[in-house]
């Protein structure tokens, strides 16, 4: 395996520094070598028992079979993955030139690393309160919501339903940011291609852009099942690596800049490239929703399950972007490296191959939404309009939310300041604040009993310097970003 990866990459390392190419192409792939080996293995004889007798959660997760609306774990991983891999994708090489070379570089694996461990906490957490409460499944509202119940803090008990509804409305702006966002990239492409063809000003092609983005947008978001989101995932995959595949020859192929590029950058530029970094992993939201549909969930946080797997896969090709669009066209990157693609022939197909997986991309995204909140519409709709079919309260929901993304989408069309402002924002809480502080509190309780004072310690300490890192990018995210768009005000419109 390893030599057939070297010698399909080798015309492209002939026109780059082989050291450079050596140094990220042959680690990220020997490193999915092994893992798909290892996964192969994993799959055929099931996942490995977990011996460790701590009682946080992973001891209460007995192997049981889910049935109905369900997935396997290829699935799951195909629908994760694409979930990470989205329009924020391809913003990275620009969001490695707000943070300078080998800032980035490392930032992109420290990122990787803490999304993973935010994520490996959480569903740990879930499974332990769903087994507890004797239900199947939960998702992040009333996970956020059982945690409190089951706390020995009396305040946190009294006020569940308002810390299920700050989650909530956090997942909420989340998911309509990454819609709002997707509608824009799409939009964007589109203009890049037939432009000219939309209006006089680019304001006018961006609104027209999104109008068209809208109503196909509209047709993928009308499906239910999770088993129909999975195969939009599937096909969106399929689009995404052709688009990214093209793009990565054409990016390698070009003359490395790296010896001339920054190392750094500054404070400001930072904490733009870790919001959009963060971005990027944009499937926090979405691991619960997987985890909650997968047929035997105790193959989620194997270890090669669902999540190490998706992990490894999007760290390992997220660096491997950001660092060729970066060092491939240096100070001239675009905010989505599809606009330093040519238009013409072969190339003019990138814009259409990703297009279609944005769009198929939207209704996995917004998928959360419809899963978080419409039983409880439609619960409450038809106890005051019985009358009213059912297929059209289901269709109406819908509609409404597709649509509130198009508005957001037209009324903010500046893309790479929306990225960062939703990823260190929304994105940060549930990646580094929301889970650290529910492990704790969950496991509170048994990590008395079971843990000694210096592993306790650590434990608390560790989660709280999460926390705590969390914050931070929050606040100078929030920062930083209002910075930007107040620069961006002050230039004139193109």
């Amino acid at each position: 395996m390893e030599a057939t990866f070297s010698e399909l990459f080798a015309p492209f390392a002939q026109h780059n520094d082989e050291k450079k190419f050596s140094f990220v192409t042959l680690f990220c792939f020997r490193k999915l070598h092994a893992l798909f080996a290892s996964w192969k293995s994993w799959m055929e004889d099931g996942p490995p028992i977990d011996t460790e007798s701590l009682n946080d959660g992973r001891a209460l997760v007995e192997r049981e079979q889910r049935k109905g609306d369900v997935i396997s774990p290829t699935r799951a991983v195909m629908t994760l993955s694409k979930s990470m891999f989205n329009a924020g994708c391809f913003s990275l090489p620009y969001a490695w030139k707000l943070g300078g070379l080998w800032v980035s570089f490392v930032m992109s694996f420290v990122i990787c690393g803490f999304n993973w461990y935010g994520n490996h906490i959480l569903v740990r957490s879930s499974q332990h309160l769903a087994r507890k409460s004797e239900r199947s499944a939960l998702d992040y509202g009333h996970f956020a919501k059982k945690v409190c119940d089951y706390s020995d803090i009396r305040f946190l008990r009294n006020n569940s339903k308002a810390v299920m509804y700050v989650v909530n409305i956090t997942i909420l702006f989340y998911q309509l940011g990454m819609c709002s966002v997707a509608i824009l990239f799409i939009s964007d492409n589109m203009v890049n291609l037939v432009g000219e063809h939309l209006g006089s000003t680019h304001q006018e092609r961006m609104i027209v852009a999104a109008t068209i983005a809208l109503v196909l947008v509209a047709c993928t978001n009308m499906f239910t099942e999770i088993r129909v989101i999975s195969f939009f995932a599937l096909v969106s995959a399929i689009f995404f690596m052709l688009g990214l595949l093209v793009i990565m020859q054409f990016t390698i192929r070009q003359p490395s800049q790296w010896r001339e590029l920054p190392a750094s950058t500054n404070f400001t530029g930072t904490i733009m490239m870790i919001g959009m970094v963060m971005y990027a992993f944009e499937g926090q939201t979405m691991i619960l929703p997987i985890e909650n549909k997968l047929e035997h969930p105790e193959y989620f946080l194997a270890t090669f399950g669902v999540l190490p797997t998706t992990m490894v896969i999007c760290g390992a090709f997220m660096t491997a972007l950001g660092f060729y669009g970066y060092t491939g066209f240096g100070d001239k990157i675009a905010a989505t490296i599809t606009t330093n693609v040519p238009k013409e022939g072969l190339y003019s197909t990138v814009n259409v191959f990703l297009m279609i997986q944005t769009l198929l991309g939207h209704s996995v995204a917004l998928y959360v939404v419809f899963d978080m909140f419409y039983n409880g519409f439609r619960r409450k709709f038809l106890a005051r309009f019985p009358n009213t079919p059912k297929i059209a309260v289901d269709k109406g929901f819908r509609l409404f939310w597709v649509f509130l993304t198009y508005l957001m989408a037209i009324g903010i069309p500046q893309l790479e300041i929306m990225i960062p402002l939703v990823g260190v924002t929304s994105g940060t809480l549930c990646a580094l604040v929301y889970p650290p502080l529910f492990e704790m509190i969950t496991f509170w309780t048994d990590w008395k009993g079971l843990l000694t004072y210096r592993q306790r310690v650590l434990k608390i300490s560790w989660n709280c310097f999460v926390i705590c890192l969390g914050i931070f990018a929050i606040v100078a995210g929030v920062y930083s970003n209002i910075v930007a768009i107040v620069a961006s005000f002050k230039q004139p419109e193109p």
